[in-house]
């Protein structure tokens, strides 16, 4: 198992490395249940021996080339994320990434509109190929939503999952600051008229928009006299976490998060929301080596509010398929003290409910041994619906 979690780390950071000056990754990318090789397979497999961009550039083709066979990118999206996920090694890592760039591609070329949007977001939960095409998707129209934000939420309130619901809210944050051109505060200014409900995760988007712009990948131009420090950055706005989120992932991706220790380093004198923010995007970048199980255990090696923090960094949608990993990832919290137990199963029954639509609540928290670990969860569970702020 642990070589399979190491080598899953290096392939995400291999990823992240090439698409640096191509198409950076939104979020980490899955770990596939089967052991991944270097190279990919059977889909798009000559793209796996070409260097670096050219590899990058032959993967989009390839992929914009299959979506575009299909008159349905919305049910040809889940079939295109089996066959990469059975491919494996960089593709898979690399997928999301991709994707933003095929998504706005086609959403160009078949002049896609706030009216239609609906009709082509994929059908699909998956946080890889699909989730970063949907997201693609609400890029391109970033233009057409600035004069209107609230629009996007016909969109995105008709989804028929809480997981693409806030998929679709966190891409209309990348989607403001590519109308905005990059203005941070125009595009956080923007996810605040959606609504208390959706402002915190619209503004991840946008928050992590910003660090991609800092290294101009992902067809974006990095500001002038751009301030590169989450701590000073993430001091002007209210919603802290979602700022700090991907701050490591995207800025410091070479920076080993291994250990609690290692936590504790980088957020070294940060204070309240600061502290909390910034232990957050530490444990996300913990996600490039350590299994979500692991990485939950690790963060019991921290305390208090620093733990729950860390939590929040766990890849949950990792597991969104595996009933027995969902299971086993919710009952490392009985192994922590009384003061964050709750908040631990709390926080996982809520993300769990959120990657299986709700199932979680009704045949995960029931199966947990501990009346009040069942109340924890539930109660968790029934809040699926409000702000994510951190989540991948």
């Amino acid at each position: 198992m642990a070589r399979r979690i190491l080598l899953a780390a290096s392939i995400v950071a291999a990823a992240c490395a090439l698409l640096g000056t191509q198409a950076s990754a939104v979020g980490p990318a899955p770990v596939p249940d089967a052991p991944i090789s270097g190279k990919a397979t059977g889909f798009l497999s000559e793209c796996s021996a070409l260097p670096d961009r050219k590899q990058v550039r032959c993967y989009v083709r390839g992929l914009l080339a299959a979506v575009e066979k299909s008159p349905d990118p919305a049910r040809e999206l889940p079939r295109i994320d089996r066959r990469v996920h059975a491919a494996g090694g960089f593709l898979e890592a690399a997928c999301h990434g991709l994707m933003h760039e095929v998504g706005r591609t086609w959403a160009r070329r078949h002049h896609v509109t706030l009216e239609n949007l609906y009709r082509f977001v994929p059908r699909s939960n998956d946080p890889g190929c699909s989730a970063g095409f949907g997201m693609g998707l609400t890029m391109y129209l970033g233009p057409q939503l600035i004069v209107e934000p609230r629009e996007v939420l016909r969109t995105c309130t008709r989804l028929p999952t809480r997981f693409r619901e806030y998929t679709c809210i966190h891409g209309s944050g990348h989607a403001f600051m590519r109308g905005f051109h990059g203005q941070l505060t125009s595009a956080v200014g923007a996810c605040r008229t959606l609504g208390a409900t959706y402002t915190p995760d619209c503004s991840q988007g946008g928050f992590h928009d910003y660090w991609i712009s800092l290294s101009g990948a992902d067809n974006t131009t990095r500001p002038k006299n751009a301030d590169t420090s989450a701590r000073s950055v993430c001091a002007r706005f209210t919603y802290v976490r979602p700022c700090w989120f991907r701050f490591f992932w995207e800025r410091r991706s070479a920076v080993r998060v291994y250990y609690p220790a290692d936590i504790l380093r980088l957020c070294r004198g940060l204070v309240a929301l600061q502290r909390a923010g910034c232990v957050g995007g530490a444990s996300l970048q913990m996600s490039r080596a350590r299994e979500p199980v692991d990485h939950a255990r690790t963060c019991g090696g921290l305390a208090g509010n620093d733990t729950i923090d860390c939590l929040r960094g766990v890849v949950v949608p990792t597991v969104a398929n595996q009933p027995f990993e969902r299971l086993r990832l919710i009952r490392t919290c009985a192994n922590l003290p009384k003061s964050t137990r709750s908040r631990c199963f709390g926080w996982f029954g809520r993300t769990l409910a959120v990657v299986t639509d709700g199932r979680f609540q009704r045949i995960g928290c029931p199966r947990l041994g501990n009346p009040h670990a069942r109340a924890w969860c539930a109660a968790g569970a029934a809040r699926m619906d409000r702000p994510l702020r951190t989540f991948s």
